[in-house]
Parts: structure tokens; sequence; C-alpha cells
């Protein structure tokens, strides 16, 4: 069984953890266009969805401003460790 996309529901913004078939987490995002569509966005690559089967959806308000949720998911994939991001957003402390 492969990653469905449509499976995900209508959240708009929201953060991400996906896992694979060992359990472990291999990659946190985010999105701000509705997680069907960035799943959907994700699934056109195989070689990167191909063993991932179980995705964790932390919705958040619609009016989350993007610098907002894009911390959110640098908080959560910094104390996660994915192992398969290439890049997460950098966590600035707010003074």
């Amino acid at each position: 069984m492969s990653f469905d996309p449509k499976s995900a529901g209508s959240v708009s913004n929201a953060v991400y953890v996906v896992c694979g078939w060992s359990g472990r987490v291999l990659y946190v995002g985010s999105t701000t266009v509705g997680i069907a569509r960035r799943f959907a966005q994700h699934a056109r690559d195989v070689g990167k969805t191909r063993d991932w089967t179980t995705a964790y959806v932390i919705p958040l308000k619609d009016d989350t401003p993007l610098r907002d949720v894009r911390r959110i998911e640098g908080r959560i994939g910094l104390a996660i460790g994915p192992e398969r991001n290439k890049a997460l957003p950098r966590i600035t402390v707010a003074r």
C-alpha cells in the first residue's frame, strides 16, 4: 500500500509528520495551501513517498501567519529529527 493523499482531509494550515513502514519519522513539513493539496504535490514524487505509510497532521488555525506555520514546523522538526528532510525552517526567538 502506498501513500494516499486523498485521505488527508480538508485542513488548510498544518504541520505534518510522515512515518515509514518502520515507524520511524521520515519527513516533517508544513502547508498553508491545504493538506490534501500539499500531499498530492508530494505524491507526484514516488521515489520520495514510496515508503510513506502514516502521516500525523497537526492542524493550525486558518489565520495562522505563514511565519508562525514555518516556525512551528521548525520546532517540531528539531524535536523529532526526521531522517529525510533536506532543510527545516530556521528557528528564531521572538523578542
